[in-house]
């Protein structure tokens, strides 16, 4: 017995269909595709976090007309001196009034300080509020010239460990009027304080403790070579 040929509408309504049906096949193994693209991102991306968390600190100085031979994490001594003196500067600059600025700059460099001194810097602000001295007063520091960086102001205590010593112009004045404009020499601890990379990329702290009092300067010392105490060049 011989089939009845479909009728040409109905061969066009299943050749249509057979399309429609392709075409779903396509964009299902498409989407698949993708699914799996994503997947490898996000593997990707997860393996990357952990290599970046993992990542090693490597220290530029600033004067590189030398040349430089480091390894990472070792921290050069220009370095050291140039973030004891930026962080001094900051931590000692109040524009317009102590009683503001001091406890504004103590908690803008909190991340660049150890908890010991940043304890030691509020008890300081503490006793001097009660003094009255941080009313209405002006103080900022400058580097003295013709006293910066020479490799004798950073001495390596250990590998994690500096000491610094810094000749500084330290101007205050109250309500307009001058009150102070004196040289100091402050000796500053500078140690290593890699606890968040996002909120100190240096890696360092400014170590508060007694050796912090500072020593005026004379003429005389003004004129000649910088000495670490004790006579050693």
């Amino acid at each position: 017995m011989m089939k009845k040929p479909l009728n040409k509408p109905t061969a066009i309504r299943n050749n249509q269909a057979r399309q429609r049906l392709l075409a779903t096949s396509d964009h299902i193994r498409t989407l698949r595709i993708i699914v799996v693209c994503l997947l490898v991102a996000v593997v990707a991306l997860w393996w990357r976090n952990g290599v970046l968390q993992e990542t090693r600190r490597l220290y530029i100085p600033p004067d590189l007309t030398q040349g430089l031979v480091t390894n990472f994490d070792s921290v050069p001594a220009p370095t050291v001196y140039t973030f004891a003196h930026y962080i001094f500067q900051q931590l000692n600059r109040w524009p317009s009034d102590g009683e503001k600025d001091y406890p504004k700059q103590i908690y803008a460099l909190q991340g660049f300080l150890t908890p010991g001194c940043r304890a030691a810097l509020e008890t300081d602000m503490n006793t001097k509020q009660e003094l009255g001295e941080l009313r209405q007063r002006v103080r900022s520091v400058q580097e003295i010239l013709g006293q910066s960086y020479t490799r004798q102001r950073v001495q390596i205590e250990t590998s994690s460990a500096w000491r610094i010593w810094l000749d500084v112009n330290v101007t205050e004045s109250i309500g307009g009027h001058p009150v102070k404009d004196v040289l100091l020499r402050y000796p500053l601890r500078i140690v290593r304080f890699d606890v968040d990379k996002e909120v100190n990329p240096w890696g360092l702290a400014l170590a508060c403790n007694e050796a912090m009092r500072p020593v005026l300067l004379s003429e005389d010392q003004l004129g000649k070579p910088f000495r670490r105490p004790g006579g050693e060049l």
